[in-house]
């Protein structure tokens, strides 16, 4: 049975085949781990010592995460946890760390009506994966050193942010520029973000803006923890080996960290600005103290928010306020993420710009300016918005994400 979401309920097309959808429902619930088990060959896994060296392997494709890779980690983290390691390094091959998920598979399928596959599957799983580094050290006393040599945006800093270990080197690029496709800043980035030391204002800066950051401002930022120059990597690596637990790889790294270099960096300036523009309450009122601000980041800034889809920004800001409070822990906010996912990708204009946004950004050669379905946050009604957060409807094939 096909199915698309609505503001309450999903349309089946063919009621006759009530009864595969239901034992459908019933398998996919039973466990993530019984689906298709993974293709081998986009991750890569070797034990160095007592560092288990995990390796996003997928160069062509800027280590987009797959669903196929997605489950490719999530074998390889339950193993580490089955056998013990002293800590993980997960980095990725090639010049990005991870640029993020392969959301055009997902447009591609849900404009063939493929609903029920890809679209539910691959968020409902990155999102468990993501609770299972992020929970590593808590649960099970193996830290992770994120290695940040490259890209890493969207579905990468989801495997890597919520690590209590994020180095990031002369080659690193950051941004969560989801709200540019129609999406929002997920991968528990609503959670993550406003823990940030300048809290929800810059969170919203971040996610709201898609803002890029090298290595200098990541650190500012408190994204990354420690800066190592790439040439001194190998060599990191090898000490690693003989680390075991959350001192020895503190140690390994500080004897590495170095200060990078100063000249791209710019949120050290405008940190004031930051504050006053994005503690407005709401996303117009953000864009109005931009605009009153007369600064050239403020001028940039605004311009950049209006490139963006105006419904992701009413629905990422309402997502990070919502997880920025103390209340909200991960797993909260992860399962309100996942409802978002479902509401963005399985509706057309206008009420999501998913399928437009990726269509425009991502498929077309060259790419398109996005054609969105409201010209400004202002023309976004408040019911609409309301809709991405209410629970998924009965008959929806996986249900609320299950941690």
């Amino acid at each position: 049975a096909r199915w698309r979401l609505s503001s309450s309920s999903f349309l089946f097309m063919t009621m006759n085949r009530a009864g595969r959808v239901a034992q459908h429902v019933r398998h996919v619930r039973h466990a993530s781990q019984l689906a298709a088990e993974p293709v081998l060959g986009e991750v890569s896994t070797v034990r160095t010592g007592q560092t288990a060296v995990v390796s996003l392997t997928r160069p062509t494709k800027l280590n987009s995460l797959n669903l196929n890779m997605i489950r490719e980690l999530r074998a390889t983290y339950d193993k580490i946890v089955a056998e013990g390691a002293g800590c993980v390094l997960l980095k990725g091959e090639g010049r990005a760390f991870c640029a993020g998920g392969d959301v055009a598979a997902i447009q591609q399928q849900v404009e063939q009506g493929k609903v029920d596959g890809l679209p539910v599957d691959f968020f409902y799983e990155e999102y468990q994966l993501v609770e299972i580094i992020a929970t590593l050290l808590g649960k099970h006393k193996i830290p992770q050193v994120s290695l940040w040599n490259g890209i890493v945006m969207g579905g990468g800093v989801g495997l890597s942010v919520h690590a209590p270990f994020r180095v990031c080197t002369e080659k690193t690029v950051f941004a969560m520029p989801e709200t540019k496709i129609g999406l929002f800043p997920d991968v528990g980035a609503t959670y993550a973000l406003p823990r940030l030391p300048g809290g929800l204002p810059v969170a919203l800066m971040l996610g709201l803006a898609g803002t890029r950051l090298k290595a200098a401002d990541c650190l500012w930022a408190g994204l990354a923890t420690h800066f190592i120059a790439s040439d001194k990597l190998p060599a990191v690596e090898e000490q690693l080996a003989q680390a075991h637990g959350f001192d020895d790889v503190k140690r390994c790294l500080d004897t590495f960290c170095s200060h990078p270099d100063q000249s791209s960096a710019t949120l050290a300036q405008v940190e004031a600005s930051i504050q006053k523009c994005f503690s407005a309450d709401s996303p117009a009122a953000i864009l109005k103290s931009l605009d009153s601000e007369g600064s050239e980041w403020a001028a940039q800034t605004a311009k950049t928010l209006r490139e963006m889809s105006p419904l992701s920004i009413c629905v990422s800001h309402r997502a990070m306020v919502e997880a920025a409070k103390d209340s909200c822990s991960l797993q909260e906010a992860l399962v309100k993420e996942y409802r978002l996912s479902q509401y963005c990708a399985q509706r057309d204009v206008p009420r999501s710009d998913f399928q437009r946004g990726v269509r425009a950004v991502l498929i077309a050669k060259p790419a398109e300016v996005p054609q969105y379905s409201h010209a400004s946050v202002e023309d976004v009604p408040a019911a609409l918005v309301q809709e991405f957060f209410e629970p998924l409807p009965q008959g929806h094939p996986r249900g609320e994400l299950a941690l």
